[in-house]
């Protein structure tokens, strides 16, 4: 009987090891929570709004709309920010070296 491939049927497909890896303990957010808010950052950044945050355990079930665009952790924004990590406290960003936490309205 040959063996089954299980990448075929999408079970121990490749993918971000760090998507399977635990949250971090309730209440932090590692040096995310020391960020600035997007409101409180001048400068060039684009016209942001966070639509819907949703923060899960794992990390590949976590997602926001940002903008209207569905976005995960290590996506890149049409305007340009990418997406650092998606916190219980919001989505921390980064646009051109600038890191900042975008907060739910």
């Amino acid at each position: 009987m040959p063996e089954s491939d299980s990448a075929a049927d999408g079970q121990n497909s490749p993918g971000n090891p760090a998507d399977d890896e635990p949250a971090l303990p309730a209440g932090s957010s590692g040096h995310y929570s020391s960020l600035p808010s997007f409101s409180d950052v001048g400068g060039d950044l684009p016209a942001l709004r966070l639509d819907l945050h949703v923060y899960a355990e794992r990390a590949r079930d976590r997602y926001a709309l940002v903008n209207m665009h569905r976005v995960h952790e290590g996506d890149v924004l049409p305007e340009g920010p990418r997406v650092l990590a998606i916190t219980r406290e919001g989505v921390a960003m980064d646009y051109r070296g600038q890191e900042f936490m975008l907060h739910p309205q």
